[in-house]
């Protein structure tokens, strides 16, 4: 437990380097740090017009785009900050040699920079939904809101702990990446994030029990889009499996971070 709470000693480094990361990116870009607004924006404003007018999903009564995007939205901002950061981690080690062979260096915090990096367009989003309720849709306003920070908290712990195994995975098997990007673009459909839940066919509900992704959607579609807790066993599952992941992969880490200089 005395290596967890070191995590907290480093977070001014943690920071320093998210911040760096960032700017790095979109270095020389016009529009910078927007991208990271206009790019989930454009999906939406994308898949609302062909889910609604082509396979024509219709939610809420009157079916209207806006609430269709609404509740894309609410599942798409976490599925991306989520697909990003895991393949964001697989490199996170791999990516920054000179720093994984300083012996000083906390090495423990890259795999986090990944994570981190990839929750500011998270953040962003969901100052954007917010305004836009306000905008379009006061009613939808509620006290399960409130619960949005715990629920980003959730997410951060488990994509920590998923970021720390990939981390350790890029480092020993090298097709991890592209594995992980196949699996990204099965994950987004298999996932109810773009048509509702109770169109799954009834032989895949069960397996869909098992997906943790579907789990943290529900999560932030029951705070954000529908205003209460519809969905408490995914609370349950998905926070119990969040600690799990992040004990075992922190441990997991500091178990073979020693043999990550010699191995790369």
């Amino acid at each position: 437990m005395q290596d967890i709470f070191k995590l907290f000693k480093n977070l001014p480094l943690l920071l320093y380097m998210s911040r760096k990361e960032m700017s790095d990116r979109y270095a020389g870009s016009s529009f910078g740090l927007l991208w990271t607004i206009i790019q989930p924006l454009f999906l939406i404003a994308v898949y609302a017009l062909v889910f609604t007018f082509v396979f024509k999903v219709r939610i809420g009564g009157d079916g209207s785009p806006t609430v269709y995007a609404f509740y894309a939205l609410a599942g798409l901002l976490p599925w991306t900050a989520a697909a990003e950061g895991l393949s964001k981690s697989v490199s996170s080690l791999t990516g920054k040699i000179s720093l994984v062979k300083q012996a000083i260096f906390p090495i423990e915090i890259l795999p986090l920079v990944s994570v981190s990096v990839s929750f500011l367009p998270l953040f962003f989003g969901m100052i954007i939904y917010i305004l836009g309720v306000l905008a379009f849709n006061p009613s939808q306003i509620s006290w399960a809101m409130l619960l949005l920070p715990l629920v980003i908290l959730i997410h951060f712990i488990f994509m920590a702990g998923v970021s720390y195994l990939l981390s350790i995975g890029g480092v020993y098997f090298r097709d991890l990446g592209e594995l992980i990007a196949l699996l990204l673009t099965v994950g987004l459909f298999i996932t109810p994030i773009l048509y509702l839940e109770k169109s799954i066919p009834k032989a895949f509900q069960i397996p869909m029990k098992f997906n943790l992704i579907a789990h943290l959607v529900n999560m932030y579609r029951d705070v954000l889009f529908y205003g209460q807790i519809n969905h408490p066993w995914s609370f349950g599952i998905f926070s119990i499996s969040a600690i799990l992941l992040f004990l075992g992969g922190f441990f997991a880490f500091r178990k073979v971070k020693h043999l990550l200089a010699n191995v790369l």
